[in-house]
């Protein structure tokens, strides 16, 4: 088990996140306040307490203005029938257009410390996992954004698939990147996608436990599951109380601290736009907690690279010490009668084992952390 670390990753959006589904003047405020407000907040928040995190960027708005996209293969969803492209402002920059493009709040990024972690979005947060994503513009979107990357001087590390739809890993692992967010391990999990997310809004209301979670390799890339979402707060999501919000939040810190594992939490810097600045104080609370807990040594906060780089590096030891085992040779053999005559014993030999109040009531007790 993974000694108690912390994840924490960001998707950082503007309006990329959201203009298939609504683009309007609100999606618009939102977008220029958390690329003049929201993200740099946010990033003040971490390295007060001297935290990193994985920045999750769509590849495009982490330049000045649109490239030529005209190598990127059309897609058809269903909920969107115009061009991929329609909304975006050809001419415009960042100065015009700060909704859509953040090349100058990437470099803020970029220039913090602690370090932080600049990994992908995809290019363009076309929906992977939708039945209208085609290969080729899967393998397109993975070209722009390595391209992206070599403009920057950022190795291609992180990935985090628009909204959670996982898809095309082999041709991520073929574009360089080494790890990947996958989908969030909840403590209530339905065969239903719509009945799950409802699931899980249910347990930020009565504020269950969240999972702790272990990567592992999928597809030659190191899957990396969610543990818990922090929800904006509009609509009907605003009805979670804070403290419900926060309770979750601890209780992962403590069950990870006392357990082991690893705690992912993320969230969009866009959502603490709504009712601001509740949720940005349920997240500056959060974040002074785990500094405490890391300065004090109980864990570990790494990015989602660090952490596939730690990950990696353990299967390599392990892959050592198993090579050495195959390689002892065995001892020899002893006489099969011997060894059978070894395993009897008479039952008058037997000793009956007395447990001491103290010690059969330890294991009696249940594991700490238990739900």
């Amino acid at each position: 088990m993974t000694t108690p670390t912390v994840v924490i990753s960001l998707d950082l959006e503007l309006s990329w996140g959201t203009f298939d589904l609504a683009y309007d003047a609100d999606v618009v405020k939102m977008a220029r306040w958390t690329h003049d407000v929201g993200a740099p907040r946010l990033l003040n928040h971490l390295t007060s307490n001297r935290l990193s995190a994985t920045w999750a960027v769509v590849g495009a708005m982490m330049r000045s203005s649109l490239p030529d996209v005209s190598g990127l293969p059309e897609v058809n969803y269903p909920h969107f029938s115009k061009p991929w492209f329609s909304y975006v402002p050809k001419q415009g920059n960042e100065e015009t257009h700060p909704e859509w493009f953040g090349a100058s709040l990437v470099e803020m990024i970029r220039k913090a410390e602690p370090e932080q972690e600049i990994g992908f979005h995809s290019f363009s947060h076309a929906p992977f996992g939708l039945r209208a994503m085609t290969r080729e513009r899967a393998v397109a979107e993975y070209r722009y954004c390595a391209k992206v990357a070599r403009e920057l001087g950022i190795a291609p590390a992180s990935f985090v698939f628009p909204r959670n739809l996982v898809a095309y890993l082999r041709e991520l692992r073929d574009a360089g990147f080494d790890c990947f967010r996958d989908v969030d391990e909840t403590p209530l999990r339905c065969t239903n996608r719509t009945l799950t997310s409802i699931a899980m809004v249910w347990a930020d209301f009565i504020g269950l436990w969240p999972r702790m979670i272990e990567p592992s390799l999928k597809e030659g890339l190191v899957s990396i599951p969610g543990s818990l979402m922090i929800r904006y707060a509009a609509g009907w999501r605003k009805y979670i109380p804070d403290a419900s919000r926060l309770r979750r939040l601890t209780k992962g810190l403590e069950r990870v601290r006392r357990s082991g594992g690893v705690f992912h939490v993320w969230f969009h810097p866009e959502n603490l736009y709504a009712q601001w600045p509740r949720l940005e104080n349920v997240v500056a609370r959060f974040l002074q907690e785990l500094g405490n807990l890391v300065r004090n040594g109980e864990v570990k906060c790494l990015t989602m690279g660090q952490l596939a780089k730690e990950f990696r590096s353990q299967l390599a030891v392990e892959d050592v010490c198993d090579s050495k085992l195959e390689n002892t040779p065995s001892p020899r053999k002893r006489d099969s009668r011997q060894d059978f005559g070894a395993q009897v014993t008479k039952q008058a030999d037997l000793v009956p084992l007395r447990l001491t109040p103290i010690l059969a009531s330890s294991i009696s007790q249940k594991p700490g952390g238990a739900t």
